[in-house]
């Protein structure tokens, strides 16, 4: 009887060893093909937004086809914020509208931009408390109201629409991120809160669920003259049921979100995230109300405002989604 003890023991005890060692022989796998990895950083913006949501899902999408490529997501305040810290080299990739992206270009260093595909639209939302009582973006004049962050697109976004609806130049207005506006918007100190992101956008939808709020509408003379010379904002609907409460459609304008990168960046690797990025768009779309129709190749490929990266163009012309043409 002891013999067999002693037998089941060195069993049990070796049994123990064999699973300590494969443990720790996927722990080295796995910090092996981590140290392994392409790291890329990701400019996106502020979490009360959908750009960085968005951006973070996009980067678990391409890791998860792809563990060779990893990706640390970098928070700014934006568009403009994102281009800069692209053309620095502060990032390798970065999220940038097409409104933004379209002025960059003819500027210092913006004939480095390249882009590998429009992403999601960004579209103009305002929302307010309900008990304000306020339908429409033109009811605003005058009012307190968060704009967006400083030199951001939402800023631009909100300066084109005080420009058209002929607000006053100089205004009782706060630049505050997505997030902190809702917050300002909920604690009374600002009228109305304006984002240009994905829908359904974080912060909004966090205010849209504390508080009885309101999408505002804009009238249709409107959008006409806010998209007047803004070659890169086109109209569309925030859909009823975006947020909690909202039960119509809600007419407004957006604008392509763009992924851009630096023309030196390896054209193998662009055609690397090129493909993972054409993969994963069917899936983010249906899974995240913000991606809905990216995968549609309009959205996504065509009448973009700068040119496509080689390794970006290569994929395209192999899955005949776009002519050879000259780079």
């Amino acid at each position: 009887m002891p013999i067999c003890f002693a037998a089941r023991k060195k069993r049990a005890v070796f049994a123990l060893c064999l699973v300590f060692l494969c443990s720790f022989s996927a722990c080295g796998l796995r910090k092996q093909n981590e140290s392994q990895a392409t790291w890329l950083t990701v400019g996106t913006a502020d979490a009360g937004g959908s750009m960085y949501a968005n951006g973070s899902e996009l980067a678990a999408a391409i890791t998860a086809r792809d563990e060779g490529l990893r990706f640390n997501l970098k928070a700014s305040t934006g568009s403009p914020g994102n281009l800069r810290a692209l053309l620095s080299g502060e990032v390798d990739l970065a999220l940038i509208t097409a409104d933004i992206a379209a002025k960059a270009k003819e500027e210092s260093g913006g004939e480095e931009l390249r882009v590998i595909a429009a992403i999601y639209p960004s579209v103009s939302h305002w929302m307010a408390l309900r008990e304000s009582g306020i339908t429409t973006v033109s009811e605003l004049k005058g009012s307190a109201l968060a704009i967006g962050p400083e030199n951001s697109a939402t800023e631009h976004a909100s300066e084109r629409v005080f420009e058209k609806l002929r607000f006053p130049e100089t205004g009782n207005y706060y630049y505050a991120g997505i997030g902190h506006g809702a917050e300002l918007v909920e604690r009374g100190e600002v009228k109305a809160v304006h984002a240009l992101a994905g829908v359904p956008t974080p912060g909004l939808k966090k205010l849209a669920s504390t508080k009885d709020s309101v999408l505002l509408r804009y009238e249709s003379a409107e959008l006409d003259k806010i998209l007047s010379g803004e070659a890169e904002y086109f109209p569309t609907v925030i859909p009823k049921g975006s947020y909690p409460g909202q039960e119509e459609d809600i007419p407004s304008f957006g604008v392509k979100c763009l992924l851009c990168v630096r023309a030196d960046m390896d054209e193998n690797l662009v055609y690397r995230l090129t493909k993972h990025v054409y993969e994963s768009l069917p899936e983010l779309a249906a899974s995240n109300p913000s991606f809905a129709g990216a995968e549609d190749k309009s959205f996504y490929l065509e009448d973009l405002p700068l040119s496509l990266h080689p390794g970006a163009l290569r994929y395209y012309q192999e899955q005949g989604l776009t002519e050879d043409k000259e780079r």
